[in-house]
């Protein structure tokens, strides 16, 4: 799979840009849902009461992954989970000035039972803890295939294309170089690109073993943030 280029990336970028300001524009014929994504792309915020209002999911929770950032002196703290029985997806975020922390209360590596409180759109993935049952524990996460997740991430893509990333969770998947590249290969031989170079933790903690990872799919290929083995 070849990279795509800057020029590729930018030129992409205002075409969804483009496809939102005309979604805006005639958002009072989108269905409700749709209507939902654009005022949230746009940048319409919902209350978070709102949001607890609505729907709300029980599950076992897998915290796949977590990922800070820092913009605007403000650090946002993504935080992906996955649903043991529902194997649905969920984002939740923190926020904390310059030499705060971000929420730490879910671990990565552990499960959770809670109620998540999704907020409202076509493809539903961020989300509050609503209420949370009993305590964290260790549970082997589940997983999928490389194709399971392209064709997970192709559906999510047809219900809401503006998304820029979605949590991937590849179980029994080993980390192989092709052509100068980084790549996660399963057993059917199926790969995706790695967005990283440095690979050699990841390399540490499988042992040359097949293990699950947990990341970020992106156009520029899956960024790893954890593993079990």
């Amino acid at each position: 799979r070849r990279h795509p280029s800057w020029p590729e990336r930018l030129l992409a970028e205002y075409a969804l840009l483009h496809l939102l300001t005309r979604a805006h524009q005639r958002r009072a014929d989108l269905p409700e849902p749709l209507r939902q994504t654009v005022r949230t792309r746009i940048g319409f915020t919902v209350p978070q009461e709102e949001v607890l209002r609505g729907e709300r999911v029980r599950d076992r929770w897998y915290i796949a992954g977590a990922l800070d950032t820092e913009r605007d002196d403000l650090i946002t703290r993504r935080i992906w989970l996955r649903g043991h029985e529902s194997g649905r997806p969920a984002l939740v975020l923190s926020f904390a000035p310059p030499g705060r922390t971000p929420d730490a209360s879910l671990v990565v590596g552990t499960t959770i039972d809670a109620e998540l409180a999704f907020y409202p759109g076509a493809q539903p993935v961020r989300a509050l803890v609503a209420e949370r049952h009993g305590t964290a524990e260790d549970a082997a996460p589940g997983g999928t295939t490389v194709r399971g997740l392209l064709h997970e991430y192709a559906t999510a893509l047809s219900r809401d294309p503006w998304l820029d990333r979605w949590p991937a969770l590849l179980r029994d998947v080993r980390p192989a170089r092709a052509n100068g590249d980084w790549h996660l290969v399963d057993g059917a031989g199926d790969a995706v690109p790695l967005a990283v170079r440095d690979l050699w933790p990841l390399l540490a903690a499988s042992g040359g073993d097949p293990i699950t990872v947990a990341g970020e799919w992106t156009p520029g290929g899956l960024f790893p943030l954890s593993g079990w083995h």
